[in-house]
C-alpha cells in the first residue's frame, strides 16, 4: 500500500462517529411531567409510596396532640403538672444535643456547648424533681418574654419601612404586650398564661398533623426541583 492510500485510509478512519454509550444515554431519560431523571423519578415514587402507607401515624399523633391540648385547657391538676415532665424531657433532650454539638466544635466553643449541656440536663432534673416551681419559672419567663418581645416588635413595626401589611406586626407586638402585661401585673396570672398558650398551641399543631395526615395519604407530598444537567449535550439540545 502506497503512503497516499495510507493518509486516505488514516483520515477516514478519523472521520468515523465515536460509538454512543447506550446505558448513558437511556439514564438521561427524563420524565417529561417530573422534569427529573427517569431512575430519580422513580425512586421519588418510590419513597412517596413508603411514606404513604403510614399516614395513619401522623393522624394518630394529631389526634393525640389535640386531645392533650383540650385536656391542658381543662386546667386539672395533675394536666397541668404534666406540663412539667415535658418540660423536663425538653430539656433533657437539649442537654444531650448541646454535649453531642460540643463534641464537634473546637476550642472555647467546646466548653461553652458543653456547659450548656450541664444546665440543660440540671434542669431537667429540676423539673422532675419540682414540678411546681418549674412550671412556675417558666410561666414567670413567659410572661416577660412577651412583655419584651412586644416592645421590640411594636418598636420595629413603628422605625422599618412600611411596605404592605407593615401593621400586622404592630398589631402583634401590641398582643404580645398586652398578653404579657396582663400576666404579669397579678400573681397566679403567669401560670394561667403559660397553660392557655401551651394548650392552644397543641390543640392549633394537632389539627394541622390530621390535616397532613390525609394530604400524605392523597400523595400530596412536594415536588422534587429540577436538578441541573451537567452534560452539554443536553444543554445544546435544550437551544442553551
Amino acid at each position: 500500500m502506497s503512503s497516499t492510500d495510507a493518509s486516505y485510509t488514516h483520515q477516514a478512519d478519523s472521520s468515523t462517529p465515536a460509538p454512543v454509550d447506550s446505558t448513558n444515554a437511556t439514564d438521561r431519560i427524563t420524565d417529561p411531567d417530573a422534569g427529573i431523571p427517569g431512575r430519580t423519578h422513580r425512586r421519588y415514587e418510590e419513597a412517596v409510596e413508603a411514606v404513604r402507607r403510614f399516614w395513619w401515624v401522623a393522624l394518630v399523633a394529631g389526634v393525640l396532640w389535640t386531645l392533650y391540648g383540650m385536656l391542658v385547657l381543662s386546667l386539672r391538676p395533675e394536666t397541668v403538672a404534666s406540663l412539667a415532665i415535658l418540660a423536663g424531657i425538653a430539656f433533657i433532650l437539649g442537654g444531650v444535643s448541646q454535649f453531642m454539638l460540643a463534641t464537634r466544635a473546637s476550642g472555647g466553643w467546646r466548653w461553652l456547648f458543653a456547659v450548656g449541656g450541664v444546665l440543660g440536663i440540671a434542669a431537667g432534673v429540676v423539673a422532675f424533681l419540682w414540678p411546681g416551681i418549674t412550671l412556675l419559672a417558666l410561666a414567670i419567663f413567659v410572661a416577660w418574654y412577651l412583655v419584651v418581645s412586644g416592645i421590640f416588635t411594636v418598636v420595629a413595626a413603628l422605625a422599618g419601612p412600611k411596605r404592605d401589611w407593615w401593621w400586622v406586626g404592630l398589631v402583634v407586638g401590641l398582643l404580645q404586650f398586652g398578653l404579657g402585661a396582663w400576666a404579669v401585673g397579678s400573681p397566679g396570672r403567669e401560670l394561667l398564661l403559660l397553660v392557655n398558650l401551651v394548650g392552644v398551641s397543641m390543640i392549633f399543631y394537632g389539627v394541622s398533623e390530621i390535616f397532613a395526615a390525609f394530604s400524605l395519604r392523597r400523595g400530596e407530598l412536594p415536588i422534587v426541583p429540577e436538578p441541573v444537567d451537567a452534560d452539554p449535550r443536553s444543554a445544546s439540545r435544550a437551544g442553551v
